[in-house]
């Protein structure tokens, strides 16, 4: 199945984005799968985590590179199509917007990739 674009609006500004491939989110998907593995002794189901443990998981993904920002500062400049757009440009909460679209979920899709972080 083809990776999505989309067009995103920002004030004055549109850009085209694409959503990550596999190749490009497979190494986050694998430190994910090794920090679930370290932290199993929680349970399997993370809602039924603590908020210190659920703090602590997030912390270990922080330090792996596999956290939000990490994705963030890997996969959103990778995936903007519009030819010579800086991402430096954009704001946080622009930047999130992306990535909840980059990495397969959000508005209209609602089969999306499971969440990385």
């Amino acid at each position: 199945m083809p990776v999505k674009t989309k067009k995103f609006e920002f004030g004055k500004i549109e850009i085209e984005v694409r959503q990550a491939s596999g190749l490009e989110k497979l190494p986050f998907e694998a430190m994910m799968t090794k920090a679930f593995r370290k932290f199993r002794h929680f349970g399997a189901d993370q809602m039924k985590w603590s908020e210190a443990q659920a703090e602590e998981f997030m912390i270990h993904l922080d330090e792996l590179g596999a956290g939000t920002n990490g994705q963030i500062l890997d996969l959103v400049p990778k995936c903007i199509l519009t030819e010579g757009f800086d991402a430096n440009s954009l704001t946080s909460e622009e930047l999130r917007d992306i990535f909840i679209f980059v990495r397969g979920g959000g508005e209209g899709d609602e089969d999306g990739a499971a969440p990385l972080d």
